[in-house]
Parts: structure tokens; C-alpha cells; sequence
């Protein structure tokens, strides 16, 4: 990009402005001198950030994560909208459901349509889950492998804190997907281990 800058020299004829004259603008020089040019050029290669960039505004896979995002908000208003409802019928305590000290009760159809859920087959099975929470660290790791054991070990915080929360131990379907989830990973870091051999 480039800008010029013109400053017009004033003939000698021309008359000096008084500190209380502004001086007159003209956009032509005065004749017979030419106007006194400045360029200055700012430069095509800005500095580098010094910060890492976020992996959602990636030109890369940024639709992708953005719908994968979505798709967790949309499932996660979906077991809300089914449990919350049960609660405040019961006039229950969500806190208290999860620690054990309320039991929740619910109907057959209720009970029906969470069965399916967690299926293996279901949206909320181990298979599903597991591919969701594998395709958020394939998105974070951005194709490169050196990131594997930091996105990993962040996954296993997440259900480390999660068998916090539920009194130290997860629910034998969490514990399946975490196990399909570390699977994943230790299947693509033998990926990655045969690809640098190779």
C-alpha cells in the first residue's frame, strides 16, 4: 500500500500568512514549481502475532468445528429439556439427584426414550459420544501431531472432573467412552509412531 504525500512550495512571490492567516490550500503547486513529493510505503508483511490464534476462526475446518459445536449445544438443551422438566414436577434438586440423596423418578415412555438414548446405536450411546469427543480433539490438533498428548491430556482432565463431580466414579457407560475416546488417541499416536518410521 502505498501513500503519497504533496507539500506545495510557494513561489516567492507568494505572500507569507500571518500567524493568525491560515495559510491558503490550493491543490495545484504554484506555476513553474513543481510540488515536493513524499511516498511512504507501509509494508505488505505485517509482524507476526505473537499470540496462538484461536482454532475456531482456522480458514481451515472453522465450518466444521462451528457445526460440531452446534451440534453439542443442540444435545445438551435436548437432555436438559427432558430432565429439568422431571426435576421441577418432583420438586427435586438437580445436585442432589446426581449426588444421590433425591432418586428421580419418571414414567415408561420417559424411561423408554433414555434407554434408547444411551443405546449403543443411541445419540447418548458410547459409540456416538466417543466420536464426538474424537472429532473435537481432531479438530483442536489441526493436523498436527505434536499436539496429540496436549488435546489428550486435557480430555482426561474433562473426566477426571467430571468423576469428581459425580462422587468418584463415573456412570459404566462414561467409563466405556472413556475408554473408546483413549483408544482413539492411542490409535492415532501408533499412526503417527508408523508414519515417522516409515
Amino acid at each position: 500500500m502505498s501513500v503519497t504525500l504533496s507539500s506545495l512550495i510557494r513561489s516567492p512571490a507568494s505572500p507569507v500568512p500571518s500567524a493568525r492567516e491560515p495559510a491558503p490550500r490550493s491543490a495545484e503547486p504554484a506555476a513553474g514549481n513543481p510540488a515536493a513529493t513524499d511516498k511512504v510505503t507501509l509494508g505488505a508483511n505485517a509482524a507476526p502475532d505473537l499470540t496462538y490464534p484461536d482454532p475456531r476462526s482456522a480458514a481451515t475446518g472453522n465450518s466444521e468445528l462451528n457445526a460440531m459445536l452446534e451440534e453439542s449445544d443442540r444435545q445438551t438443551r435436548q437432555v436438559l429439556d427432558l430432565l429439568l422438566p422431571l426435576l421441577q414436577q418432583q420438586g427435586l434438586n438437580i445436585g442432589k439427584v446426581i449426588s444421590g440423596e433425591q432418586t428421580l423418578s419418571a414414567d415408561p415412555e420417559t424411561i423408554a426414550k433414555a434407554q434408547a438414548a444411551i443405546a449403543d446405536d443411541g445419540e447418548y450411546g458410547v459409540k456416538q459420544v466417543s466420536e464426538r469427543i474424537l472429532n473435537f480433539a481432531q479438530a483442536a490438533i489441526g493436523g498436527d501431531p505434536s499436539k496429540l498428548s496436549a488435546v489428550r491430556a486435557a480430555v482426561e482432565k474433562g473426566f477426571a472432573e467430571a468423576t469428581k463431580i459425580l462422587g468418584g466414579s463415573l456412570p459404566d457407560i462414561s467409563q466405556k467412552t472413556y475408554d473408546a475416546v483413549m483408544a482413539g488417541f492411542d490409535s492415532w499416536a501408533k499412526q503417527d509412531t508408523e508414519a515417522q518410521a516409515a
